[in-house]
């Protein structure tokens, strides 16, 4: 039985060498759209929903975000593991995916479909509740989807063409989700601030986000012969957990990237819970112009997907990630600056056409970063199996995860406690008189939704310094794996010759920094 899985463990490591048709990804990619649609509704309108139209603070719905995201970064480890462990006859990854969708879809059209006669603390917790149902079932079907991702191909650049495709779906659920609130639900000069047009809103997405997991699932039932089998648990679950979280926090690669989200999801969710704020309030752009800026962005996928599979054959990811990180920071910092302290004043049209091309470079920088860093992600998790012997690519993605969440959480916060800090009238949006916000508090609105995020983002590259996975080593780590899943003498009669291999395995482990 043992050699028998020992010659399928090579027979899976030589399919997954093979390429994957784009029809296969395509499909597995539209999973994405959910965590797109998600991503448009709690990023863009989730604060402006709970606070100029549902009449809370900022910093409270700020706390229920928080809340939220904390409960469910305690419970990621604990579902990426359980996904690694799981032993059923559809593998480990689907049955998560197939019993979650429901529920995530459920949760979303719920959570924007809040009850008129809820207010105070009552509103409070109908809206963290609807938000950890939401966080948790997101997360047992992305978590287990995005493993798929980083186990179904070996090969170097097809794990960056499959992230690719994962990203670019992502951001058309983004797309769509702009487009179905701003173009249709929501629009009009007072749709965004009328609580019965977020009901339609929000169930059409929850429909679109059942489809798309629904055809996700499809794919990845297709793609089961290619993954990994569960490895045998030889520990209790609870106690396996606290092991393999230790072995986690071990590795060098590991750290790094999750240091390096930390920093930059806190400037991306600061930035993108106060867009809507900045683009009414600031730029005083109408919802036909704050859909196109919204929009533009969005156009990433279509430059920067090609983009980065042409640059990553000739620059090292690290090195990619690194610069589209400081440009993103540029995109960020210079129109309010410009607006603020610059020797002209851009006028409503003139400033739409320039974030519209400035959104477009943004969207740009920002996929093709985005592959390069999940790609990261997928090396780090073989290098993972290599210095701790099993493959945990759910319990390794949860890991980052979690630092996602806790700070998307906190960044949410900080836009939400920074309204509260420069004394933004959010009652006076209610009511329709924005002429009254004082002149002063529209300057500072322009310094904490563009400046302030865009100093974060500079930061994070600086962790990025420490990882040392390129390609060369990249190479040395599949090869080694592939020697150690190899059943002993299959290429060789002779012994001595195993035991060269083993040695060579051993040198590449022990030059790899834990």
């Amino acid at each position: 039985m043992v050699e028998e899985r020992m010659y399928a463990c090579a027979d899976e490591a030589r399919g997954r060498r093979t390429a994957l048709s784009w029809g296969f990804k395509a499909r597995y990619g539209a999973g994405s759209l959910t965590d797109g649609l998600v991503g448009a509704g709690l990023g863009f309108f989730l604060l402006f929903y709970l606070t100029a139209v549902c009449g809370m603070s900022g910093t409270m719905a700020g706390m229920a975000s928080m809340i939220a995201l904390l409960i469910d970064a305690v419970a990621d480890p604990a579902i990426g593991l359980a996904s690694d462990r799981l032993t059923t006859r559809w593998g480990r990854r689907l049955p998560f995916m197939v019993f979650s969708i429901v529920p995530f879809a459920c949760a979303f059209g719920a959570l924007f479909s809040m009850p008129e006669n809820l207010t105070g603390g009552a509103l409070f917790l109908y809206a963290t509740t609807c938000l950890v149902v939401l966080r948790l079932s997101l997360s047992a079907f992305v978590l287990p989807f995005t493993a798929v991702g980083a186990e179904i191909t070996d090969d170097y650049l097809e794990r960056a063409s499959v992230v690719s495709f994962r990203l670019t779906f992502q951001y058309l659920g983004v797309l769509c989700g702009v487009m179905l609130g701003l173009g249709v639900f929501l629009a009009g000069s007072n749709g965004l601030l009328l609580r019965r047009n977020y009901v339609p809103f929000a169930w059409t997405c929850a429909l679109i986000i059942f489809a798309a997991g629904t055809v996700a699932i499809g794919a990845v039932r297709q793609g089961h012969a290619r993954l990994h089998a569960p490895q045998a648990a030889l520990t209790p679950f609870l106690a396996g957990l606290k092991q393999e979280v230790r072995e986690l926090s071990g590795s060098r690669s590991f750290l790094f990237l999750f240091a390096t989200l930390i920093a930059y999801f806190l400037a991306y969710s600061a930035n993108v819970s106060l867009a809507l704020y900045a683009s009414r309030y600031f730029w005083k752009f109408d919802n036909f112009a704050i859909q196109l800026i919204l929009i533009s962005s969005s156009f990433g996928p279509l430059l920067g997907a090609p983009i980065s599979a042409i640059a990553l054959r000739y620059f090292e990811k690290r090195s990619l990630e690194i610069a589209c990180m400081l440009i993103i920071a540029v995109f960020l910092i210079w129109p309010p600056l410009l607006q603020i302290y610059g020797p002209i004043h851009l006028s409503a049209g003139v400033a739409t056409a320039v974030l519209i091309a400035n959104g477009v470079f943004y969207g740009t920088a920002l996929m093709v970063g985005g592959v390069a860093f999940q790609s990261m992600m997928a090396d780090a998790a073989d290098e993972h199996e290599l210095l701790f012997g099993v493959r945990r690519e759910g319990l390794f993605f949860s890991g980052l995860t979690l630092a996602y969440k806790a700070a998307s959480g906190l960044g949410g916060l900080i836009a939400g406690v920074a309204l509260d800090a420069i004394g933004f009238p959010t009652h006076l949006v209610a009511e329709g008189a924005t002429s009254a916000i004082p002149p002063g508090v529209i300057v500072k609105l322009g310094l904490i939704s563009g400046p302030l995020p865009a100093i974060l983002v500079a930061i994070a590259p600086a962790f990025l310094l420490g990882y040392r996975l390129t390609r060369k080593r990249q190479e040395e780590i599949l090869a080694a794996l592939e020697k150690r899943r190899k059943p002993l003498g299959q290429n060789s009669q002779d012994a001595s010759f195993a035991a060269r291999e083993l040695e060579q395995l051993e040198n590449v482990e022990a030059a790899i920094p834990r």
